[in-house]
């Protein structure tokens, strides 16, 4: 019998300027989370400047006020908080946990760093240059190039999810830029403030509610919610890294968004075929069978419409073929047949758990209520989440893999020495080769 959960007691309102406030108390907690989530992401980087909202999110924790960075961090370290962030395609979250018995003293200053950020040229050339220094490394990473060409192979350099960080475009951006870029999407406005833990909600508002109401940021840009794509047919890319013993390879497709109707289907089903570790069908077939690689795995990467599903593993150059041939065997008899009764209760069993492992500390529920929020779903989809999970049928699932994954139409992307992979590459179609410098 599926449990039921239930979020402890929830008080919303959202404010003048548009503001959605989100109190959560607990007083079984002995700290305080506050967390604020803008709808906007990387994709919303403008177009030759990628990097823009990592930069702005950075530059956001680095003083505020007349606060410098150093005397921020001071204030913040001495009272024992913590700063946090997130970046993502289609949304930035901003955070901080301190101890409920500092709340007065940091979560004022938390809001000022929101509202009223220091953004100095100094700190912005910091930051610049450690980014730069990163990318360095990053772009030549196998594992980096891979996943790069597959995407701008399922998307196109004209969509935002085929575009990305550059040395190029990071060195284009300037503090004026990302000032702009602030007080254009960094706007109250279809912001979200989950506040939680231990503290009460109505000194919390008699305390913190005009100083929440300052922030006014009006010139509400539009976002970039990514579309879906398509593809339609095998294509085949190589990027020639001659120095590598070991090929890295992405094999993949599109795939729903993040509000597909069926999207707890699409989960278990990946579970079963490569994102269960040593329990999937990929896991099976490739590692423990063949022998021909140490890891494999799938997962489905989605934003609101956008997805994708990707294989991912790494072989020995002279087994690249075999491997390929390994997957799509495993990729075609699992979309013709399907899934076993047997696998879909293992499954069942396993997102149960691990949804219950999410749900455990303030922290986790402050975030799961964002995501709730974000995509317009009701609190019941996570306390009915275990029912929902149960009822799923194996017919269910069965459709869902006939009608969402595509074995024939998939990219076959690997990084590896040209030499040595390119004869074996064309085995699967015909190949486009680029060299790993080449620009994305």
């Amino acid at each position: 019998m599926a449990g039921i959960y239930k979020f402890p007691k929830i008080e919303e309102v959202v404010l003048s300027n548009g503001l959605h406030l989100i109190m959560v108390p607990d007083d079984e907690q002995d700290g305080l989370i506050a967390i604020i989530q803008f709808s906007v992401g990387t994709f919303s980087d403008p177009l030759g400047m990628e990097g823009t909202v990592e930069l702005c999110t950075r530059l956001l924790q680095k003083g505020c006020g007349r606060l410098n960075a150093e005397q921020f961090n001071e204030k913040m370290e001495y009272a024992g908080a913590s700063l946090f962030s997130d970046v993502g395609e289609e949304h930035v979250a901003l955070g901080v946990r301190m101890l409920a018995s500092k709340q007065q003293e940091i979560f004022p200053l938390f809001w000022k760093m929101i509202s009223d950020p220091m953004m100095e040229q100094r700190e912005f050339t910091l930051l610049q240059r450690e980014m730069i220094t990163a990318l360095k490394a990053e772009i030549s990473e196998p594992g980096v190039l891979v996943n790069r060409h597959f995407y701008r192979e399922l998307a196109g350099e004209e969509h935002p999810a085929g575009r990305f960080y550059s040395i190029e475009a990071v060195r284009k951006i300037t503090v004026e830029k990302v000032r702009d870029f602030y007080k254009n999407y960094f706007s109250p406005t279809k912001a979200i403030l989950v506040v939680a833990g231990k503290f009460d909600p109505e000194k919390f508002k008699e305390s913190n509610l005009s100083l929440l109401k300052e922030f006014n940021n009006i010139n509400n840009a539009p976002s970039v919610v990514a579309s879906t794509v398509v593809q339609p047919r095998r294509v085949v890319r190589l990027i020639d890294k001659p120095i590598l013993s070991q090929s890295s390879i992405v094999i993949g497709h599109s795939a729903p968004g993040e509000i597909f109707a069926r999207k707890a289907e699409l989960i278990l089903a990946n579970y079963i075929f490569g994102g269960g570790n040593f329990s999937s069908r990929l896991m099976s077939r490739i590692r423990s069978t063949d022998g021909s690689t140490y890891g494999i795995s799938s997962q489905i990467a989605s934003e609101r419409y956008f997805g994708a599903f990707l294989i991912q593993t790494s072989t020995q150059n002279s087994q690249v073929a075999t491997v390929i041939q390994s997957i799509l065997d495993t990729y075609k008899e699992f979309c013709e047949n399907g899934v076993e009764q047997k696998e879909l209760e293992n499954a069942k069993q396993f997102a149960i758990g691990n949804m219950a492992f999410q749900l455990e500390g303030i922290g986790n529920i402050a975030e799961k209520l964002l995501w709730l929020r974000f995509y317009d779903r009701a609190d019941s989809y996570i306390e009915n989440f275990d029912s929902m999970i149960d009822q799923i049928s194996l017919e269910s699932i069965n459709e869902t893999i006939r009608n969402c994954f595509f074995p024939e139409n998939v990219i076959i992307a690997a990084v590896g020495p040209k030499a040595q992979i390119y004869r074996q590459l064309k085995e699967f179609g015909s190949v486009n080769s680029f060299h790993y410098r080449d620009r994305l």
